[in-house]
Formats: structure tokens, C-alpha cells, sequence
């Protein structure tokens, strides 16, 4: 009977196993995850007010805004899902394409989307900057501050990246913030009159 009781008793917790423990929850949660999906597929909300003037006016993009997600991002969303499924391992697309089209291809599909990546996080402090340099003249091209403040950008996201996913999920719903403040601002309503009748 002692022994069916010594049986029955939870096993004491090692260092190991609470390591283990640790190690299984996931480092990112939900809002992190949206916040970096955010930035991932758009970049922030640069360029909506160029949508609204460029013809349009504010039905059309809205219209757009809600089309979208439905006629591209679903279908994409569906198709990852279900190749992910397929094929469970950390490659994602480069393992797709090296099993329909053979290794070269897929090196090929990782060392380009590589080099796509790098292409494109290059312009989003540049970006950032632009939009700053309207209401900060310390920002515009011509301005010795314009240089540094770029190293300064690109080493900051560089070190967030390097610290790890969980900062870098809270650092994303902290730019999140910061860059929809102003769109999102009950005070900042926009203007809803048609392109023409603005001149």
C-alpha cells in the first residue's frame, strides 16, 4: 500500500524539468503576434493618406482596406496553412519549393528571399524618417542629423533582433502604437470631401 501512495505522488521538480517547462511556453503571445504581422505585411499605416488622394477619395480606399485582406491575404493565409501542415518543420517556403523543385531551387528561393529581406528593411527607417522630417526639419535630406539618425534606427532594430523574439514582440506593439496614434486620434478626423471638391 506504501508503495502504490510513493506511486502516486507527483515526482519532485528538478532544475531540468523546470527548465524544460520554460522552455515549451510560447515566446510569443497573440497581440505581439498581430503587432509583427502588422509590420510584416504592411510596413505601418505609411502611405493610407496617399490612397485616399490619389483619386478615389476615402470610399474607394476603405473598399480597398476591406477587399483585400479577403481577396489576397485569406487565399495566402489557406495556402500556408495548409503547406505548413504538409511539411512541419522551421523552413517554411524553402522547403516547399526544395521538395516540388529539387534543392537547387529552394537554395536558390532562400538565398533570394534573403536578399529581398535585406532590400526591404533597409527602406523602413528611411521611411520612418520621411515622415518625420515634415513636422522635424532636423530629419530632412540635406541635414547632417539625417545620416546618424539612420545608424541610430538600424542599430537599435538590429539589437532588438538580436535580443530575441519576446522583446521584439513588445517592441512591435510598441511601434504599433506610436505609428497609429495619429490616424487613430478621435481629433485628427479625416477629410471625407471628394478629391475635386479639395482645390
Amino acid at each position: 500500500m506504501g508503495e502504490a501512495g510513493a506511486a502516486d505522488a507527483p515526482a519532485p521538480s528538478s532544475p531540468t524539468t523546470e527548465a524544460a517547462a520554460s522552455s515549451c511556453r510560447p515566446k510569443l503571445t497573440v497581440v505581439p503576434l498581430i503587432a509583427l504581422i502588422f509590420f510584416d505585411v504592411s510596413g505601418g499605416p505609411f502611405g493610407m493618406e496617399d490612397s485616399v488622394g490619389a483619386g478615389g477619395g476615402p470610399l474607394l480606399s476603405l473598399i480597398g482596406f476591406l477587399l483585400f485582406p479577403l481577396l489576397w491575404s485569406l487565399p495566402k493565409a489557406l495556402i500556408t496553412a495548409e503547406l505548413a501542415t504538409l511539411f512541419p518543420s522551421n523552413g517554411v517556403y524553402i522547403v516547399w519549393i526544395s521538395s516540388a523543385f529539387g534543392p537547387f531551387w529552394g537554395f536558390q528561393q532562400g538565398i533570394w528571399k534573403f536578399v529581398s529581406d535585406a532590400m526591404d528593411n533597409a527602406l523602413y527607417p528611411v521611411l520612418f524618417l520621411d515622415y518625420l522630417k515634415h513636422s522635424l526639419p532636423f530629419f530632412s535630406n540635406s541635414s547632417v542629423g539625417r545620416p546618424l539618425a539612420l545608424a541610430a534606427i538600424t542599430a537599435a532594430l538590429t539589437f532588438l533582433n538580436y535580443r530575441g523574439l519576446h522583446i521584439v514582440g513588445f517592441s512591435a506593439i510598441a511601434l504599433t502604437v506610436f505609428s497609429l496614434r495619429r490616424p487613430l486620434h478621435p481629433r485628427s478626423p479625416p477629410d471625407t470631401r471628394p478629391p475635386m471638391a479639395r482645390r
